[in-house]
């Protein structure tokens, strides 16, 4: 199908984007039509309608066409806590889901996995359970995988050789895997911050690990957080939690924040994560879909 991304194509563009001369991933041929640069592409997270995948009103399976239908989005990632338990390994499941995904014609771009904690204690256990999302994401036909880093202790040195201990056989069997893993902030307070999550990338400098910052677990300052890990920055998690009057986010400045994503390198998949409770699931993420639009317009 034309509109997916290539294997190939993919992981061409990706290693471009190690070398810091372009920051994303997606040909311009799936860019978001209404309002979006095409630099740019509206994509939506899956976890955005956990409400009505939890009460039965939506199922997985339909979730790509869901996504097209409700909000002409062609980018969709899928978490692994919205999908049935016991059909997270179960092979025909995932075929079908992929199935489903090209028959929407939607790019499923990323599958949400958990955290790699970096103690030496726990580390080998926990990489254990994130080389299972890789083996569902290779049968997804997803790219890229989505993990937090539990960087033990508060010390940064010593939390920046933890990470980058236990996290290069990870990106080792990504990269053999044809994937990507991206590091969203949280899981820990050296990890909630985006300058610590960039020395974590410099300093491994692997193709087979970017980042993903996600404005709402970026604690502190959110642009400087933003800021460092844009170099970096394989796709973009759009946080939003409420809106007020004027349809605007009150957590962040997100004309600011577009601003600073047009301003640096990075082109590719701005994905929505409406993680609110004011509003329903459908109406959230239409909301964040317009201001995500509306301040890349303004900025």
């Amino acid at each position: 199908m034309n509109e997916l991304i290539s294997r190939k194509n993919f992981l061409l563009q990706s290693s471009v984007v190690a070398t810091g001369l372009v920051g994303g991933i997606l040909p311009t041929s799936v860019s978001a039509k209404h309002h979006m640069p095409k630099r740019f592409t509206l994509g939506l997270s899956q976890y955005s309608l956990r409400a009505i995948l939890r009460d039965g009103s939506l199922d997985a399976l339909d979730f790509p066409k869901f996504t097209v239908d409700q909000f002409g989005i062609k980018a969709i990632d899928l978490w692994e806590g919205g999908l049935p338990k016991d059909k997270l390994d179960d092979s025909k499941y995932l075929a079908r889901m992929r199935k489903k995904a090209e028959q929407a014609g939607t790019d499923l771009f990323l599958l949400m996995s958990g955290a790699l904690d970096a103690s030496k204690e726990k580390r080998e256990a926990s990489s254990a359970r994130i080389s299972k999302s890789f083996d569902r994401a290779s049968q997804l036909g997803a790219p890229l995988v989505r993990i937090f880093l539990k960087a033990p202790g508060t010390d940064s040195g010593e939390g920046l050789k933890a990470s980058v201990e236990a996290l290069k056989p990870l990106a080792d069997e990504a990269a053999k895997k044809n994937l990507i893993i991206a590091i969203e902030p949280g899981a820990s307070e050296l990890s909630q911050k985006g300058a610590f999550l960039a020395k974590v990338a410099t300093k491994l400098n692997h193709p087979g690990l970017k980042l993903m910052p996600d404005f709402g677990k970026l604690k502190g300052n959110v642009y400087e957080g933003t800021e460092a890990m844009l170099p970096h920055t394989i796709t973009v998690s759009c946080k939003m939690h409420s809106f007020d009057k004027e349809g605007n986010q009150p957590d962040f400045d997100y004309p600011r924040l577009m601003k600073m994503i047009k301003q640096s390198d990075y082109k590719g998949i701005l994905a929505i994560e409406w993680e609110g409770s004011a509003l329903k699931p459908i109406p959230g993420v239409k909301a964040s879909k317009k201001l995500i639009e509306r301040s890349l317009q303004s900025s």
